[in-house]
Order: C-alpha cells, then structure tokens, then sequence
C-alpha cells in the first residue's frame, strides 16, 4: 500500500494528489511528498521588446504576470520595476539601489534548439541598478549529425560525451576565436529527453566577418540527465 504522508498538520494516503497552495500541485509516494509549480512564469519570459520586465500580482488570479514598464519609467529612476527592500525613510539614493536590493535570478530556460547552436535565456537583478533584465547565452545540447537513434539498452543516457576532436563553435556567420573539446548530450534509449543537468557559463570569442570581434556568454555542459518532462518547442524529443 505504502506509507502515507502528513503536510501542514493533514494526512494523505499513498498517490494521492492535493494542492497546499494555488501555485503547487503535491503527490504523496510512499511517504514521501513531491511538489511541481503551476505558475510557469520562468518559461514564458518577455521577448526582446520588452527589456525591462517586471511581476506583477493579478487580482483574483494565483500566478503573477509578467509586464514591461514604459521607457518613461526607467528614465525616472525605475522604482517600478527595481526590487527594493523598500525602506521607511525618505530620499532613498537610486545611483546606490544595490545596497538595497534583494536579488532575484531565474533559473536558465531551456535550449531553444535540441542540436546544433541555439540560446537560452533568464531573468535577473544582479545589476547596479537592480533592475530586472533578461540576459542570453549561446547554447549547444549535440551536433545535429550525432542525432541517430541510440544503439543501448538500458534507461541511462548515452553518457555526456566529450569531443574528440578540438571544434570552433559557429554562431550567425561568426567562428570562436579559440578550440574547444565540449561535452554532448547523447539521446535516450527509452524514448525520454536527454538534456543538460549541470552546467557553467563561459565568455567565448568570436571572429567576425571585416575581422570584427565579438564576445558572447556561452553555456558549457558537465552533466546530462534522461527525464519526461520534454520541452515542448524541440520537435526531435
């Protein structure tokens, strides 16, 4: 049957499913109790158009919304959209927000390609300013020829692979300065995604056509994972 659970003074049985809060959905397993949030608001970030996005409450609804403030509003000092440790005295310095601020960073999204170079994207305050703005780094799951069904069994990842060879990376009509020996996601043998578990964030330097040099934050795999929860956008999963 299995152990059931106690939450917050209520007691569930085995697979049984209950929302402590509008913004959770909880399972209790054999005593254990796993949650998953129904708000999404880290994957339906603003678009490039809207630099300055901040959350908002909704009145009547659970989940917060995001909004872009008025160029107005950033040119007055932007205490609209700055998370502030609001304080009681007057005449708050905006040029020092950063003293004040309580620091708010999102988890990266996903690739926006399943192979071949793509960019994902988050949203942070880690800023003088303090002010919430979305940040893009390039992003590389596998080469797009390495997408072949996988000949293993078992339910384990193709294990991260390293290059063996020293590549360039190529964005837009751009090639890395440097060489590099990424690792890869390999693919599923049960038909689940294999993506990124573990990550860095590296700066790489590309060369541009008329010899002009560009540097852009890159992502650098260590680990992968096999998981259900597939992005939606990556037709191949």
């Amino acid at each position: 049957e299995g152990d059931n659970c106690v939450f917050d003074g209520m007691i569930y049985r085995n697979g049984e499913t209950f929302q402590p809060s509008c913004k959770y959905q909880c399972t209790c397993r054999d005593g254990q109790i796993g949650c998953l949030p129904r708000c999404n608001l880290d994957l339906l970030l603003p678009g490039p158009d809207c630099p300055f996005p901040r959350k908002i409450e909704v009145p009547g609804e659970c989940c917060e919304k995001w909004i872009c403030d008025p160029d107005d509003e950033v040119i007055l000092g932007g205490f609209a959209m700055a998370a502030y440790r609001q304080e009681a005295t007057l005449g708050i310095d905006v040029s020092d927000s950063s003293a004040n601020c309580i620091e708010q960073t999102t988890e990266w999204s996903a690739c926006s390609k399943s192979c071949g170079m793509g960019f994902s994207t988050r949203v942070t305050n880690r800023n003088q300013q303090c002010e919430m703005v979305k940040q893009t780094r390039l992003c590389m799951i596998r080469p797009c020829e390495n997408e072949e069904s996988s000949d293993k069994k078992g339910k384990k990842c193709i294990r991260t692979k390293k290059s063996v060879k020293a590549v360039r990376f190529e964005y837009k009509n751009c090639t890395s300065v440097q060489t590099y020996k990424p690792r890869f996601c390999g693919l599923c043998s049960d038909g689940r995604c294999c993506t990124p578990h573990n990550t860095k964030t590296i700066q790489v330097e590309f060369r541009c056509p008329q010899d002009k040099v560009v540097k852009k934050p890159m992502m650098l795999i260590n680990t992968c994972v096999c998981h259900n929860n597939c992005p939606q956008s990556n037709i191949v999963f």
